[in-house]
């Protein structure tokens, strides 16, 4: 395998078909790229400026983010068993002169059977047309608690 090194080039044309390389960019623009049927296992992406970028048909197996603005995220027809959230929506305290965005979250037509929530601000949050058999809120069994609601309004 060649190596080819490309220095303060400039702006250039790069066209990768039917190749086993490896590819580094460093320091470098590589807007508007496109990557199709590519495998790009084990690749790392640091400090770098993904805004716009679109996936689709992706296997994301094991995807690690962290330390990421995933402001105006969307996701839509992903598998995400085992997915695991944490420390989100917080903002970086270290970075006070950074806006976050203030948007709510939205979870809309999503399976959270089994999963659980700790130390979350769960604040103004509303669950509408939710099945919650078998939901508990520390400790409470909710569809019992609204089922004896129900009985007491009809008294």
């Amino acid at each position: 395998m060649e190596t080819i090194t490309y220095q303060n080039l400039g702006v250039i044309d790069l066209k990768l078909e039917n190749e086993k390389n490896t590819l580094t960019a460093v320091n470098s623009e590589v807007i508007n790229s496109d990557f199709k049927n590519c495998n790009l296992s084990g690749m790392a992406i640091q400090c770098c400026n993904l805004s716009g970028m679109k996936m689709n048909d992706v296997n994301l197996t094991g995807l690690s983010i962290s330390d990421a603005n995933l402001s105006e995220l969307k996701i839509d027809g992903a598998q995400w068993g085992g997915a695991f959230f944490r420390w989100i929506g917080y903002g970086n305290q270290n970075q006070p002169d950074v806006e976050h965005n203030k948007q709510p979250v939205q979870f809309s037509n999503c399976n959270l059977q089994q999963g659980s929530f700790t130390d979350c601000n769960l604040s103004n949050v509303r669950l509408e047309n939710c099945d919650i058999t078998g939901l508990v809120i520390n400790g409470v069994d909710i569809e019992l608690l609204l089922k004896q609601h129900a009985s007491n309004e009809q008294k």
